[in-house]
């Protein structure tokens, strides 16, 4: 109730109109002291959203009766250590969509997730959390780069469950002038019982003039809970229309000791161009979580991994480490 007057408060002062919507105020603030070492260069620092990005949204839902709702979710991401927006010149650069859903399933139009982001987000969920600290964020930056976890101008539709499957596809519309093409499509199949989840996703990328740029990703993830642990893996595939190819894998696991969290996982990447191998990449990390209350934790996490080209001569070695802060409101 607290949060909802907030939120109606929030609204007034910007000028929005409000129907007969349950609406709520929401956020995280993440802040950590720590290092980072980037091909021999360190920089001791704060930092902001290192466990999971800082960010403040509203969000809601109107009953239309017989099943159906309007829904809404306008998210930022913030940076909490100097108080800017997460994305300079960006209102809402997280989620900003407005859909319906009801016994079809539901649909968003707006700015959000893919639905391959929902599977690759599986893959690590055991893997240091998901966050800065994920070994992919070193390991799959050789290559071709990692894919776009978001879409603007996006139709998103999510089925209903039956029998533990769910299917979703996602397009985001091309609005550029010709010819430059920026559409991404995306579908994903994903399976859900007991601790066991487990899905496979599709994502095709237009982000440039040429057609030799185009990138397709292919994911399947898995996690299973099994009550004392729980670990999650993956394997990613990149490839673009210049014939080059990334094959990616990666594997973690959190085991919860009383108010503790412990997490590690290791990612790594090879990748070739025409048949030949250009680069090779692999991190580690190692982190844990106390939770001080069902809102508030404090963590201390590290990350070390590197990028060898063909000829296994270093391009990249970094590494990370820091203890903080997360508090949810």
């Amino acid at each position: 109730m607290k949060k909802s007057l907030i939120a109606l408060a929030v609204l007034a002062t910007t000028g929005a109109a409000m129907a007969q919507s349950n609406v709520t105020l929401y956020g995280r603030l993440d802040a950590s002291v720590g290092s980072e070492k980037v091909n021999g260069v360190s920089t001791t620092q704060m930092f902001s959203g290192l466990l999971t990005t800082s960010r403040w949204g509203l969000r809601g839902s109107e009953d239309l009766g017989g099943g159906l709702k309007a829904n809404f979710n306008l998210e930022t991401g913030i940076k909490n250590d100097t108080g800017e927006q997460g994305t300079a010149g960006s209102a809402f650069d997280r989620q900003s969509w407005v859909g319906l859903s009801g016994g079809f399933g539901a649909v968003k139009f707006g700015r959000s997730d893919t639905s391959f982001d929902d599977i690759r987000d599986l893959a690590v969920s055991s893997n240091l959390w998901d966050s800065e600290f994920t070994p992919t964020k070193i390991a799959y930056a050789a290559g071709l780069g990692d894919y776009s976890s978001r879409a603007s101008n996006q139709i998103r539709y999510e089925s209903p469950n039956f029998a533990g499957f769910t299917a979703g596809v996602s397009y985001g519309l091309d609005e550029q002038a010709s010819p430059v093409k920026r559409d991404v499509l995306s579908y994903n199949l994903r399976y859900r019982n007991g601790g066991l989840d487990a899905g496979i996703g599709y994502q095709e990328q237009k982000h440039e003039a040429t057609a030799a740029s185009d990138r397709e990703y292919t994911a399947l993830s898995a996690a299973y809970d099994f009550g004392s642990f729980r670990v999650s893996g993956g394997y990613n595939r990149g490839e673009s229309r210049a014939n080059v190819k990334d094959n990616e894998y990666s594997i973690g696991v959190n085991v919860p000791v009383g108010a503790f969290d412990f997490s590690a996982g290791y990612a790594s990447g090879k990748s070739k161009t025409a048949g030949v191998t250009t680069a090779k990449s692999s991190a580690f990390a190692l982190g844990l979580t106390y939770s001080l209350s069902k809102r508030s934790k404090v963590y201390a996490a590290y990350l070390d991994g590197d990028v060898k080209n063909g000829a296994g001569v270093k391009t990249t070695d970094r590494t990370l480490y820091s203890v903080g802060i997360r508090h949810d409101f």
